[in-house]
Order: C-alpha cells, then sequence, then structure tokens
C-alpha cells in the first residue's frame, strides 16, 4: 500500500512540474508573439517612412535637373 501511495505521489509531482513548465512555455509563446507584433508595426511604420523619404528625394532631384536646365 505504501508504494502505491509513492508511485501516486510521483505521478502526481510529475504532473504537476509538466504543467509548470508548460506554463511557463505559454508565457514565453505570448511574449515572443507580442513582440513579433510589436516588431511589425514597426516595419509597416519604417516603410511608409522609406515611401516618403524616396518620394521627396525624386523630387528633389527632378527640381534639381530643371534648375540645372534653366541655369543652362
Amino acid at each position: 500500500m505504501r508504494w502505491v501511495l509513492v508511485d501516486v505521489a510521483l505521478i502526481v509531482g510529475s504532473l504537476l512540474v509538466m504543467v509548470l513548465c508548460a506554463l511557463a512555455l505559454w508565457r514565453k509563446v505570448r511574449t515572443v508573439r507580442a513582440t513579433a507584433d510589436e516588431l511589425k508595426e514597426r516595419v509597416s511604420g519604417l516603410s511608409a517612412e522609406t515611401t516618403a523619404l524616396s518620394a521627396r528625394i525624386d523630387t528633389a532631384e527632378v527640381m534639381g535637373r530643371l534648375a540645372d536646365r534653366s541655369a543652362g
């Protein structure tokens, strides 16, 4: 009878450890997902800024060429 109690205690203890590990892993997964979402937002913002800067550079080049033509 004593060995049955020891076996049950080991099984319950093992299950408890597995549940705690699963919870810790789930917390890490949530953190990684949140970080990935934040990085997606940053990439989206940087992409918009890059597009705006590219348009400004194109406009500056065209204005420079027009100024060269009118000066020459």
